[in-house]
Parts: C-alpha cells; structure tokens; sequence
C-alpha cells in the first residue's frame, strides 16, 4: 500500500468531507517525519485546535502551530466544524421527544453504536501516543486530560467505599480496592493507568467488555503497574539502601514513603514503611525502640531490607481483608 491509500484509510466515519481534506492535507505533509501513531495523534491535535478551538499546554500548542504553518483551511470554521459549535454560541437543548428515543413498536432505540473492535484498539493506541507527547511536567490527571480530548475519548474515575474504578468510554481498565487507610487512592490509580499506558499496550479482550494492558485483566493493572515502578527503582537503591535514598528512588516514580506507627499492647508498636498502598517492610518495636534515634535506626535496617526485596525481583501479593495496606512483597 502506498503513501496515497495509507492516508486515504485514515479517513473515519464520523469525519465531515471538509474536516478529512484539511487533515489528509496535514497527514500529507508529515508522513515522512513521524510513525502511522504519531502522525493520527499530531493530525487529529491539529483539527481539534484548528477546527474546534481546543488548547493544550504552551509547548504543545506551538509544536502543533509549527506543523500546520502553511497549510491553509479551505472553508470557514464553522463550515469546517459541521456539528462542532463553541459551547458560547450553542442554542439551547431542545426537549427530547419520545420518538426520538423509541422505535416503532415501543422499543427504546439503543444509544450505543455498533463497536468496531480494531478501531478502537488504534484509538487506545493514538492515546498511548498521545501521552508520550505530553509534557512531562504535568500531573498524571493533566497528563490524562490533555490525551484524551485529543483522541476524541471520554474517561471517569469513580471511587465506591475504597475500591477505585476508571473506564474510558464505557470499558473498565481499572479496578483496585485500596485499604481504608490509603489516602490517595483516586490519584494513585490515575498515576497507575498512564504509567501502564507508557509502558504496555492497551487493548479491548475479546469480549470487549474491558480494555487490558498487555492482556492483563484490569483488576490486576494496578498490582501489575506497581511491580514495574519497583521494578525501576533497581538501579537507585542498589547505590544507597538508605531511607533518604529510598525515599528519593520512590518519588522518581510518583511514589511517596510513608512511616505508619500503631500502638500495640504496653509500650510496644507497630512500625510500617508503606508506599503506594504497599507494605514496604513492617517490624514490631520494643518499648526501648520507641524512642525517636532508636526508631530512626530500625527505619534505616528496614530501607536496606527493602532495597533487597527490590534487587531480587520480589513481587508483590494482595495483603487481603481488613489489613493495613492492599498490597506487599510476597513471602
């Protein structure tokens, strides 16, 4: 296939004839500097900003701005946009009548358009893409936003009791229940999702009722993502196994260390090293290690137990019910 009908297949369903033209003519004078994912995210970041006023980050913005210079729209905006109208100027929802919601003999019409599998697994693909352009400065959430209006794709955090969901479109990609101690949970998910978009391929299962990273199921994307940012921290802790150097090693991977004490019966307690809703390494303190030098020292024997588990490739275990974390190092 050569480059006229590789671009010519771009083309998708929903585009207007004039909304196509002034993206093939982009596609057109790009193909050669960027790979097929590349050039659908760029070309589709060029219509949203030329067509629909979208705006993304100011170093995106002039990138996108540099490659359309030249490239003239052949009609008006609002010709362009067909059914886009800026939300300032859109008239008022009309009421919604009942045959516009039911068939003829009664039935309700359904909402949902029939789902082309492939086509969707490149849009999944353009957002993979789409993320590795963003800025890295910008929050996993903004880093999100920014993809997804991009591609043109909806997606929901929904957070019930301690259990965290995402869905983009209406297919689950996340699920993870955290423990009631963990207080970050929704962002902790959202840091989970684009670093297992960075780093796998996502992809609807074949019973399209979820979307999977590297045909994982979705209620193991979080553990599974949580496994590859330790995975990373190798090199770092192998050079200091000290707290400060752990510390440093999570943070690198939007991870924070956190040092958790509970009172025990007597003078004893329970002393944990969490991170990420994980338990790093947890010891039981005597009444002559309560006090804060000696608690300082067991802190630093745990980061160097810890930096081990990390070397040796331990994985990781849901901790279960009712405990103080949801996962940590299996045995």
């Amino acid at each position: 296939m050569g480059k006229a009908e590789e671009i010519e297949a771009e083309k998708k369903l929903w585009e207007s004839d004039e909304a196509w033209e002034l993206r093939k003519t982009f596609m057109e004078a790009h193909y050669d500097d960027y790979s097929k994912i590349q050039l659908q995210c760029l070309s589709q970041l060029f219509i949203n900003v030329t067509i629909l006023g979208c705006e993304y980050s100011e170093s995106l913005m002039e990138k996108i701005h540099e490659m359309g210079r030249g490239i003239s729209a052949k009609m008006d905006r609002k010709k362009a946009g067909g059914s886009y109208v800026k939300a300032s100027t859109a008239k008022k929802r009309q009421a919604v009548k009942m045959d516009d919601i039911q068939e003829k003999d009664g039935s309700k019409k359904s909402k949902e358009e029939p789902l082309d599998n492939e086509a969707f697994n490149q849009r999944l693909l353009a957002l993979k893409n789409a993320l590795g352009l963003t800025p890295k400065h910008l929050s996993a959430e903004q880093m999100l936003k920014t993809a997804m209006t991009s591609c043109l794709l909806r997606w929901n955090v929904k957070k019930v009791n301690t259990r965290v969901d995402i869905t983009i479109d209406r297919f689950l990609i996340l699920t993870h229940t955290f423990s009631q101690y963990c207080v970050d949970s929704e962002q902790l998910a959202v840091n989970s999702l684009v670093e297992s978009f960075l780093s796998t391929t996502p992809r609807l299962n074949e019973a399209a009722t979820e979307i999977e990273f590297d045909e994982k199921p979705a209620n193991l994307a979080y553990a599974i993502s949580m496994s590859r940012s330790l995975a990373k921290l190798k090199p770092s802790v192998t050079a200091d196994r000290s707290v400060k150097g752990l510390t440093q090693a999570l943070e690198a991977v939007n991870l924070s260390l956190i040092q958790n004490t509970r009172k025990l019966e007597g003078w004893s307690q329970q002393f944990d090293l969490v991170a990420g809703d994980i338990l790093l390494a947890t010891r039981q303190l005597g009444a002559d290690q309560c006090a804060k030098p000696a608690m300082a020292k067991v802190a630093e024997e745990m980061a160097a137990e810890i930096a081990l588990k990390i070397v040796h490739g331990k994985s990781l275990d849901n901790s279960g019910e009712n405990a103080y974390s949801s996962l940590r190092f299996s045995a």
